[in-house]
């Protein structure tokens, strides 16, 4: 056999997309003695594009066997890991690849960077995509790679440079669109919907395209965002996100009466769709309209059955709703471990049982002890009990303090002008916890106004001095297992409220660190009646707790409050003027 002239053929007919044809030559080379890795190696790759995954793996097992250190068979070896979920394999063979000199060691690299990026690990991710760049700087797809990177991180700056870069070597590419356009709507530029147009225009159309375009156009106060969404659920009924997006805007549109309007005429054409009512009633319950999310989902059990998923979120509902009664008949059907731990310490606490809501709590934040909302919990059964880690958890100095920025009340001004601006919505948003007042959208310190940079470096500063002032670091506490982290902004915006406007109580559960920032405040606030008032840990009124705030604090211009995320937190209300604030999570 003419071994060098087959594999050519084999090869050819790969490419061509001919995997039988290519089969049959690489089967008949690789029962010759001589048979070369590469030849192990194709068939290896006509078995993975069969989808013959035991057969691929064991003719790259023998490809490498016969040239281990190739770094071509173990860059895509760890591709094929990669997809069968072989993290660990993965890595190595990459990590073999990435250290061959040569030009798959780009190669491997970027795929490497993918790779941490899908594990939500962007660190390794921006090493490795950084590397591949000094070896290939004229890659557009790897600087898109790199903007997508960038992006998770929260470096949007950055993030935006390295999608025009790559839109320079290949303006078509349709990541690059994408993202340049989510960037710039993320930064509030003002060509963001332009963008998005172009984006749909030159190959990269889908539905996060539509959907950022609608997003982008109700930015600039355009109406066409909404009926763009309105159009899209009459053409795709079963477009979840669509629904949930127009829900939203018509609710901060005033227009709270048509929440659920395109989910109810969808399931009149699809009644049956799991996903669609599973969305309608989760919509209202985050809302807050409990009694009637417990009877969407009523109207929905038949389509979904009655498993342990839907038996958790009526406890839930029924929790919030103070139906107390239904909420147990569902969680008697469910175990107390697990997932639906919290759901039983809820409705414990709620129907007067703080020791056993400790004691289910105390297992959660055990197996889970990122879980700010069982924290939150845990925080109002210790201080019923009259337990003293209560005093470890939320009773240790600094915790929580008020800081007020280095800004004249020129600057205060500005930017007070500026998210005056901001606020383009007409009332709340839903699920949020402002009543009487708006709230911005997208990510506030991410824009690029000049008096938000300046705001975010002066935050950027009192975050860090404020961990710096903190107790000791604990890796069993919540907050303090943080202490000597690097912060990040999970995420920023703008409260407006008006007379009589106020924040019930609530959490930040994404966040670890919470704030409030008093840009602008009423005139004339009652002080004895502490009109406006931030309130850390007054319980909200659905877990039937009375329990009186451990602080309060009150609002003046310039002043910053930092305070650990698992805190519930409020604001009490005033009877007129205006009281602008500017708030953020910090995550670690």
């Amino acid at each position: 056999m003419d071994l060098p002239r087959t594999l050519a053929s084999a090869e050819a007919a790969y490419r061509a997309g001919d995997l039988r044809g290519a089969r049959a030559r690489l089967t008949e080379m690789v029962a010759h003695a001589k048979a070369p890795a590469a030849a192990f190696h194709l068939l290896a790759m006509v078995a993975r594009r069969e989808q013959r995954d035991a057969e691929a793996r064991a003719h790259f097992g023998e490809a490498l066997a016969r040239a281990p250190g190739d770094a071509e068979i173990h860059n895509n070896y760890a591709n094929f890991c990669g997809q069968q979920g072989d993290v660990e394999g993965a890595l190595r063979h990459y990590a073999v690849a990435a250290a061959t000199p040569g030009p798959v060691r780009a190669e491997a690299l970027v795929n490497r960077a993918v790779l941490h990026q899908q594990r939500q690990d962007p660190v390794a991710a921006l090493a490795d995509i950084e590397a591949a760049l000094a070896l290939v700087p004229a890659r557009g797809s790897a600087h898109s790679i790199h903007g997508t990177i960038l992006r998770d991180l929260d470096r949007l700056d950055e993030a935006a440079a390295a999608f025009d870069r790559a839109l320079a070597f290949e303006p078509s590419r349709a990541t690059a669109l994408r993202g340049r356009a989510r960037v710039a709507l993320e930064r509030g530029e003002p060509d963001a919907a332009g963008r998005f147009r172009h984006a749909a225009s030159h190959g990269a159309a889908g539905p996060d395209v539509l959907l950022g375009l609608a997003n982008a156009l109700e930015a600039q106060g355009d109406p066409a965002g909404m009926a763009l969404l309105e159009n899209a659920v009459v053409q795709v009924p079963g477009w979840v996100e669509a629904h949930e997006e127009l829900a939203r805007m018509r609710s901060e549109a005033g227009l709270a009466h048509r929440l659920t309007e395109s989910h109810d005429a969808a399931l009149a054409r699809v009644p049956t769709d799991p996903v669609l009512h599973r969305s309608r009633w989760r919509l209202l319950g985050t809302a807050g309209r409990h009694v009637e999310a417990l009877a969407a989902l009523d109207e929905g059990r038949a389509a979904l059955g009655n498993g342990p998923d839907l038996l958790l979120e009526e406890a839930k509902l029924a929790t919030e709703a103070r139906d107390l009664t239904r909420a147990g008949y569902a969680l008697a059907q469910l175990p107390e471990d697990g997932a639906y731990g919290l759901a039983h310490a809820r409705h414990a606490l709620a129907t007067g049982q703080p020791d056993r809501a400790a004691a289910l709590l105390e297992r959660f934040v055990q197996a889970d002890p990122d879980h700010v909302g069982a924290w939150a919990f845990l925080d109002l059964t210790w201080r019923l009990l009259g337990d003293p880690r209560h005093a470890w958890l939320s009773g240790q100095p600094d915790l929580f303090a008020a800081r007020r920025l280095p800004m004249e009340a020129e600057a205060l001004a500005d930017l007070a002008a500026l998210l005056r601006d901001l606020h383009r919505s007409r009332s709340h948003p839903i699920g949020q916890s402002l009543r009487g007042g708006t709230q911005t959208r997208g990510r506030l310190l991410a824009r690029t106004e000049p008096q938000l940079r300046a705001l975010k470096v002066q935050l950027l500063d009192a975050i860090a001095a404020h961990m710096a002032s903190l107790p000791p670091a604990d890796r069993k506490h919540p907050l303090l297992r943080h202490r000597d982290a690097q912060p990040g902004l999970a995420g920023s915006w703008s409260v407006r409220l008006h007379g009589a406007g106020f924040h019930v109580s609530h959490i930040h559960p994404r966040g670890v660190l919470s704030s409030a920032l008093y840009v602008a405040v009423p005139e004339a606030l009652d002080g004895q009646a502490r009109e406006g008032w931030l309130e850390l840990g007054r319980p909200p009124a659905s877990c039937g707790v009375a329990l009186e705030p451990l602080a309060q604090f009150e609002p003046q211009p310039g002043r910053l409050v930092l305070f650990p995320s698992y805190l519930f937190h409020g604001t009490r209300p005033f009877a007129s003027g205006e009281r602008l604030t500017v708030a953020f999570d910090v995550f670690f």
